[in-house]
């Protein structure tokens, strides 16, 4: 079987969708798949390369964003008899908006909080997305939030969550030893580590705010990410929880991966959230966690067996969830979310569902 993967994001950069793409297309060819990704291309990367088995091709994208997904297109139906593909699997809705190939089976994954922003803002979006949503024949969704379509739809629709390479996750003592030295934390210490971008959506100002709820003296938070809150964030911070935090910013993603063994739990303070990659990293590398009940999240967390959920946009329930785990036995919460991961969200078992998705199309 051969797949086009479609998606604006891909290696190099970083994020959910391109995580996503990249393992799920690696998990696919574990599983005999061929896999070609057309993407946009990205200073410093030939426009096309093989990576891990993928024929890469990226499109020199001209103007602005909104006349992406025409130039995608246009990219694709020039390319598309020298590809050869079986289906065709869209990730993310620019290049859904101007797709027109026909007679080759389309698979959509609705992978984004904008769907949701658009559902809730209604009005001329709803007949928009009716249009888009015509197109294809499969339509797949990281949460069940994002699979919940307020009309009726033709495509056949699955949840498919994202996933991850539980290996790669595997705690190293050493990592933790070195990095905890480099922090100057001591041994009772317990880190509780954030990785999001401080955006909106993703809450991080709502456990700033939590910070002055928050009554175990040993916790100290790590931050890994930017964005447009990240002041504010940092002056809250600052005013609630002065000397107790870390914010390292922006870091590449297998730069992050050690920062897990140095961590005792993860927070997911979510708005808006699918499975949450960074969520199932935490869990593979046996953290707790402590995170919203929305989206894809409540798959990933049952209380006192892998973490506490808690109400989104609340900070005192944030605060009292995290001091509640730190009173529990986290760290067998921690083992109990590394068994789970293991047996659901591995990337080669979630392939192997996609597949059978696949052929329900061809």
């Amino acid at each position: 079987m051969h797949i086009l993967m479609v998606s604006l994001d891909f290696i190099p950069t970083v994020g959910g969708i391109t995580a996503h793409v990249y393992e799920l297309s690696r998990a696919l060819i574990k599983n005999n798949c061929q896999i070609t990704i057309i993407t946009r291309a990205v200073e410093g990367r030939d426009l096309f390369e093989k990576i891990d088995g993928m024929d890469v091709y990226r499109v020199d994208l001209k103007f602005t964003g909104m006349s992406y997904g025409l130039q995608i297109n246009r990219y694709i139906k020039k390319h598309l008899k020298k590809i050869n593909p079986d289906l065709i699997h869209i990730h993310g809705m620019r290049p859904l908006e101007f797709y027109n190939v026909k007679n080759i089976p389309l698979v959509y994954t609705n992978h984004t909080s904008g769907y949701l922003k658009r559902i809730k803002k209604g009005g001329y979006r709803i007949p928009l997305l009716k249009k888009l949503f015509k197109k294809p024949k499969l339509f797949l969704a990281p949460s069940e939030e994002l699979l919940k379509i307020p009309f009726e739809i033709e495509a056949i629709k699955a949840y498919i969550p994202n996933g991850v390479v539980s290996e790669k996750f595997k705690r190293n003592l050493d990592n933790r030893a070195k990095i905890r030295k480099n922090l100057n934390l001591k041994n009772e210490d317990i880190l509780a580590i954030v990785t999001r971008r401080m955006v909106w959506k993703n809450g991080v100002k709502y456990l700033a705010l939590a910070t002055q709820f928050i009554k175990n003296k040993n916790l100290k938070l790590l931050f890994i990410g930017d964005g447009e809150e990240f002041n504010e964030i940092k002056s809250i911070l600052e005013k609630n929880f002065k000397d107790r935090f870390f914010m390292l910013g922006s870091k590449e993603h297998d730069e992050i991966i050690e920062y897990y063994s140095a961590s005792d739990l993860s927070i997911l303070p979510s708005l808006m959230e699918a499975t949450s990659i960074s969520g199932l990293e935490a869990m593979a590398a046996s953290l707790p966690l402590v995170g919203t009940r929305v989206g894809g999240i409540p798959k990933l967390i049952k209380d006192n067996y892998t973490g506490y959920l808690c109400e989104p946009g609340n900070p005192k329930d944030l605060a009292l969830k995290i001091d509640l785990l730190l009173n529990s036995d986290y760290k067998k919460m921690g083992q109990n979310a590394s068994t789970v991961v293991k047996e659901n969200f591995d990337w080669n078992t979630i392939a192997k569902s996609v597949i059978n998705e696949y052929k329900r199309v061809l």
